[in-house]
């Protein structure tokens, strides 16, 4: 009899968590974190380059309707660019950023699996801070100063798991479509100040494409 109830309690809350939706008026709280690393190596006598992007965004959404959530969040990232020629001298670029941003997100139930495949846009703003350096021959070593300014849309879809009614897992391809304006600023004591901004739009794949992954919980409703 034990045994019985035993696997009729996991069967009934694997159902239960089958079909479950995200109902309205639920409150969504969570995070992503997002990580992606790129490396060329040309061979003997080319320029060695290393990309690493890092950002973790924690978030606050509220159901309005069944499976459409809308929300905001606050980000920080950092991105670190490394050139390495082969006579040893490094250009190294280190940027922080923080920023917010709103979002809508539509979810879709695959069948009774307990997993959602879901739609995210984003508008996010977000300023930059961080610092360009050179070392190594031939010199003079120089240090510069890096600020800017970005603003983005971007399209997010990804898989969601609902581990329980109230947690979900899920991973993604963050900025699979994305359009944005830039503004950037360079300075330090051995060059003149540069600017530059731009608009610009594209898709998001390759090996320097960032797959985020996250948890939500669910409350209320």
């Amino acid at each position: 009899m034990g045994k019985f109830t035993f696997f009729f309690l996991i069967a009934f809350t694997m159902i239960f968590v089958a079909n479950a939706q995200i109902q309205k008026g639920t409150t969504v709280l969570g995070g992503n974190i997002g990580f992606s690393t790129q490396k060329y190596d040309p061979g003997s006598g080319g320029i060695v380059t290393t990309n690493q992007n890092f950002n973790v965004m924690p978030l606050f959404a509220k159901a309005i309707k069944q499976n459409f959530i809308v929300g905001g969040d606050i980000t920080y990232g950092k991105y670190l660019n490394k050139q390495t020629s082969p006579s040893s001298a490094v250009y190294k670029t280190d940027n922080n950023s923080y920023g917010i941003g709103a979002f809508i997100r539509g979810y879709k139930n695959l069948g009774s699996s307990g997993f959602y495949l879901f739609l995210q846009s984003r508008l996010g703003a977000s300023v930059t801070d961080g610092k360009s350096n050179y070392t190594g021959n031939p010199g003079p070593a120089t240090k510069n100063d890096n600020n800017g300014f970005d603003i983005r849309l971007n399209l997010y879809p990804g898989v969601s798991y609902a581990v329980t009614p109230k947690m979900h897992i899920e991973t993604g391809l963050n900025d699979l479509f994305q359009v944005g304006y830039n503004s950037s600023k360079s300075s330090g004591s051995q060059i003149p100040e540069t600017k530059s901004s731009g608009f610009s739009a594209g898709i998001g794949l390759g090996s320097s494409t960032i797959w985020t992954v996250g948890v939500k919980f669910l409350f209320g409703a």
